[in-house]
């Protein structure tokens, strides 16, 4: 399929020449703006900058979109689906727009351009998955995408919540290599009882592992909702001690981490209900989690930490763990009720 970025609307076009020019426009006025050289600089040469940024901006975007539609009418191979996608797919374009927050001082660093990328890939997945027919999309495949999400976000709060938790301790025990390596090791032993005791529990609740799944998740949600108090009250009981540090971190970490432990095996049983399919739903599931884990890793340092404080992360991680559950029970029901429809 040759690479054609035509629209077919004329004033699609337009509207991504207008996006990439203000883009461009901005990023260029951004970094002029930020250049440490830039002072003294003519309004002449500012105006040619900008305007030839403008012009590059819509060029990239122009070739960018070309791209995108060949790669779906490629990896889909049907003239529908890109047509479909192809009608739809330039108002996701807009999220450059953006940009324009430079004129109030926002400063394009990374977190802020991985931001409006990360909003551009989520818009696309919607527009592709919109133009996807209907009978493409299984059930059994849209049930194990909606698992592999509840994972992600999942395993995204628990590392948030490790984070959050070793600075808040670090204010009462150091940051030493004795209780570091204690808070490591109680956290590591939570999780594995948490594994163990949690995939009995799946066995024994099959038939009710939404509703499981939402209980360990709100679990978790209710001691991190008061987790940074707790640990400050319990912290400033440690005298400094190695044997007093332990003890204070696993009154402290114990429970919830081996509430993160357990959802694992809750999530493995519902991803695969047979044994024949367990090696693929473990695989998913773990893979789903460590992708959580990464992006929470960038979500936490590089922008909760820094605008919010550990608070605001803190209430980031118990809405996800609600989000969660939330979803686990709206799926459970949803299930429930196409199955009295089959009957």
């Amino acid at each position: 399929m040759p690479l054609d970025s035509a629209s077919d609307s004329p004033h699609a076009d337009r509207l991504l020449v207008v996006i990439g020019a203000v883009s461009g426009a901005c990023v260029a006025l951004a970094r002029l703006a930020s250049a440490s050289g830039a002072t003294g600089t003519s309004w002449l040469m500012v105006l040619l900058q900008a305007a030839v940024a403008a012009q590059g901006g819509a060029a990239v975007l122009w070739v960018v979109r070309g791209g995108l539609r060949w790669l779906v009418g490629w990896g889909t191979a049907s003239h529908a689906v890109r047509a479909a996608y192809t009608r739809t797919d330039t108002p996701t374009y807009t999220v450059f727009l953006l940009t324009l927050a430079t004129a109030a001082g926002v400063q394009l660093v990374a977190p802020a351009v991985w931001t409006l990328l990360g909003l551009f890939v989520a818009a696309q997945a919607w527009v592709v998955r919109r133009a996807l027919p209907a009978r493409s999309r299984a059930a059994g495949t849209v049930r194990a995408g909606a698992v592999m999400a509840l994972c992600a976000v999942s395993g995204c709060a628990a590392l948030m919540y490790q984070g959050i938790w070793q600075r808040a301790l670090a204010r009462y025990v150091g940051v030493e290599q004795g209780p570091a390596t204690a808070f490591a090791l109680i956290l590591l032993v939570a999780v594995s009882v948490g594994v163990v005791a949690g995939g009995r529990l799946a066995r024994a609740a099959s038939s009710r592992l939404p509703m499981v799944l939402a209980v360990l998740e709100g679990g978790v949600a209710a001691f991190g909702a008061c987790s940074l108090p707790l640990i400050g009250r319990v912290g400033a009981a440690a005298d400094g001690s190695l044997a007093v540090t332990v003890a204070v971190i696993s009154a402290v970490l114990a429970l919830p981490a081996f509430l993160m432990g357990a959802t694992l095996p809750v999530l493995v049983q519902w991803l695969a209900p047979s044994e024949r399919g367990t090696v693929r739903a473990v695989s998913r599931v773990f893979g789903a989690s460590a992708l959580g884990a990464a992006a929470a890793c960038f979500v936490s340092v590089d922008l909760l930490f820094a605008f919010t404080g550990l608070r605001g992360a803190t209430w980031v991680a118990v809405s996800a763990n609600l989000a969660v559950a939330i979803a686990a029970l709206w799926i459970g029901a949803r299930r429930a009720s196409l199955e009295a429809l089959r009957v």
